[in-house]
């Protein structure tokens, strides 16, 4: 093959490669869409196209658009934002430990969370008006610790992080389980959240929570270019200017930002963050400019989807959400273990 031969086929590939991204990104758009329209209109009241009519033009007072106002519309928006957020996390996650399994719940956000919630609610209900900004610094400890004893500035590895991780969310989730055992008076509720769950998100939640998600999504963006510099190893990335220690600080208080405002809120919904990044990965392979966008829409797209999903498996009573992710989750992987042995 002759070198204009080989620029002719690069050019090629470069412009089939456009076309994917570009095309995936247009459905994963319309799919959004949808899926909204879906969650706003599915439950165990069913909402029709007349009743957004009467919400968003005439603004008429009636059972359907309290109902869309009051309960459907923060869900919505609740799941638009912390399913981009979980997403987010995960790829954030996977880019600074090149570690393909890596999500926020090894990075001790979720324990920390929950313990807090649990512990607010078992033992100090004084505090439950606060519990949503205690939540959030319980998953801003349990991030702080993971991050200091894994060595972030000093030699840290995906190993010790791994381990560290590991060693926090045990802990803290001991403590939780603790404090469920030794109080009889457990609620449905507080079992509830910890599988996570949309069920019982308000505006004022969805309000606290979006100015801190906003700025994480643009935080995000601005570092997608030196997110692909770090892909290319830590050697590599250091010699292009790279300061991979500051790299490494700034996705980790992001992380801790983007995990720990929606587990504060939804509960430690899991596989989201693990997913995501594996399906935007097959569409989009290192050019984090394309890929924290798409990640967003489709976190929010599986999140939004599975929130449906909650509602109808056992109609008219709602199940958690994180049941619906955790079994997507499990069957994705298998299928792609049952692939990957195919092929040996």
């Amino acid at each position: 093959m002759t070198k204009l031969d080989s620029i002719n086929q690069t050019r090629t590939e470069d412009k089939k490669n456009k076309k994917r991204t570009a095309l995936t990104f247009i459905v994963s758009v319309c799919a959004l869409f949808v899926i909204i329209y879906f969650n706003l209109s599915i439950g165990s009241s069913r909402i029709a196209l007349d009743d957004f009519k009467d919400y968003f033009l005439t603004h008429s007072d009636s059972k359907q658009t309290f109902l869309i106002h009051n309960v459907r519309m923060p869900r919505m928006l609740a799941g638009l934002l912390i399913g981009g957020a979980l997403g987010l996390a995960g790829l954030l996650m996977q880019a600074m430990t090149r570690n393909p399994l890596a999500s926020p719940q090894i990075f001790g956000v979720n324990s920390g969370a929950s313990f807090v919630i649990v512990f607010i609610t078992m033992i100090m209900p004084a505090l439950s008006t606060y519990a949503t900004i205690l939540a959030f610094i319980g998953a801003f400890i349990g991030g702080l610790t993971v991050y200091a004893l894994s060595g972030s500035t000093r030699g840290m590895t995906p190993v010790k992080l791994a381990l560290a991780g590991m060693a926090i969310h045990l802990f803290f989730s001991s403590l939780t389980q603790g404090i469920i055992l030794l109080n009889e008076d457990a609620t449905s509720t507080v079992m509830f959240w910890l599988v996570g769950s949309l069920s019982s998100v308000t505006w004022t939640q969805v309000l606290g929570i979006t100015p801190w998600l906003i700025i994480a999504f643009i935080c995000t963006v601005l570092i997608s270019k030196q997110l692909t510099i770090m892909e290319l190893g830590e050697d590599l990335a250091t010699s292009l200017g790279q300061n991979v220690k500051l790299m490494r600080v700034m996705i980790g208080i992001l992380v801790i930002v983007l995990a720990g405002t929606s587990v504060s809120i939804a509960g430690p919904i899991g596989f989201v963050g693990l997913i995501v990044p594996h399906i935007v990965k097959y569409y989009i392979k290192t050019d984090y400019r394309f890929m924290v966008p798409l990640t967003m829409i489709i976190g929010a797209n599986l999140l939004l989807l599975s929130d449906v999903l909650s509602r109808l498996i056992a109609f008219p009573f709602e199940s958690p959400v994180g049941i619906v992710t955790s079994f997507i989750g499990a069957f994705y992987f298998l299928a792609i273990t049952i692939k990957g042995v195919k092929r040996l």
